[in-house]
């Protein structure tokens, strides 16, 4: 590895904070953050059949940096981009490390369909959530490739997060870290700390702004939102938080409408079964590396969905 390339990447998981996260390091003056959080100079390789566009492109994205400790960037489609994207992030990076971001895989499903269909992603107008899960579980269930039609619905052959790992422990093992939403959420100061911690960085978590990113919400006005999207330039907005936090309060106040809107009940109770081996097997995989203080989705699969121990 030679020149201004990252050694500090969020490489997964979307829609499990991974924007916040990269905002909070962001702030540490130890930690280079590239302008643009999702560089996603790896992104052709999942799949395994794309290439790497020229390394100036990547090195031209940490240009900015001086002599900080880390410079970070933070593409969340990494982490299932199997061996050969591993393979090459340690051919070009050396030995970065690594965070993971983890969410309630059910929980994480409703907020990509909501995620999708309030920034006018390519789902059919009138596809319901329950069309939306029978359609990923298809994909699951006959293994079609992750090209650009299917990739829009495998968030819950996605959500199966244990099938992605060893491959990451494998090749961090100790520079890699896993985070959990739901702790990042209900107490980012702490999880921040411990996470610098493990950077080997001590941090002033009164001189950081916890604000929420990349939140999802259902808006009125497909235009409004349509231009709001075309202003908020990472580039532009990301270091100018003066400009962007009260341009966002006012867009919110206009464009957002009340989501009434709920998981059917019955839908979350098959998806939760349909998690559930996935996740015992991931509550067995993240305690054998040491971690303790799990989320209820990881520590309450240690018994099925009808309550039982299992066996």
């Amino acid at each position: 590895m030679t020149g201004a390339l990252p050694n500090l990447v969020i490489a997964g998981v979307g829609k499990a904070g991974t924007t916040s996260l990269h905002w909070y390091l962001s702030q540490h003056p130890d930690i280079c953050a590239s302008p643009v959080k999702e560089i996603g100079y790896f992104s052709p390789l999942v799949g395994g059949t794309g290439s790497l566009p020229p390394i100036e492109d990547y090195r031209a994205h940490f240009s900015g940096c001086g002599d900080e400790r880390y410079r970070l960037e933070a593409s969340p489609q990494y982490f299932h981009g199997g061996r050969p994207l591993i393979e090459s992030m340690r051919a070009v990076l050396g030995s970065p490390r690594v965070v993971l971001m983890f969410r309630d895989p059910v929980d994480r499903l409703w907020s990509q369909y909501r995620f999708m269909r309030s920034r006018l992603a390519d789902l059919p107008e009138a596809m319901t959530f329950d069309g939306y899960v029978d359609r990923c579980l298809e994909v699951r269930r006959t293994g079609e490739s992750p090209n650009a039609a299917d990739r829009l619905y495998r968030a819950v052959q996605g959500g199966f997060y244990v099938e992605y790992l060893d491959p990451w422990v494998e090749a961090f093992g100790e520079d890699l870290r896993i985070v959990f939403f739901e702790r990042m959420t209900a107490s980012p100061a702490r999880e921040l700390t411990t996470l610098c911690e493990w950077l080997g960085l001590e941090v002033d978590v009164s001189a950081i702004s916890f604000s929420v990113e990349n939140r999802t919400v259902p808006v009125r006005s497909r235009a409004l939102q349509r231009i709001a999207l075309a202003a908020n330039s990472e580039r532009l907005l990301r270091h100018r938080r003066w400009l962007k936090v009260p341009l966002r309060r006012l867009y919110y106040g206009l464009n957002r409408r009340p989501s009434p809107d709920r998981m059917p009940p019955d839908t979350e109770r098959m998806l939760r079964a349909e998690f559930a081996p996935g996740n015992r097997a991931l509550a067995t995989k993240v305690l054998e590396l040491g971690y303790r203080d799990l989320p209820d989705w990881l520590s309450s699969t240690r018994s099925d969905p009808a309550g039982k121990a299992p066996t």
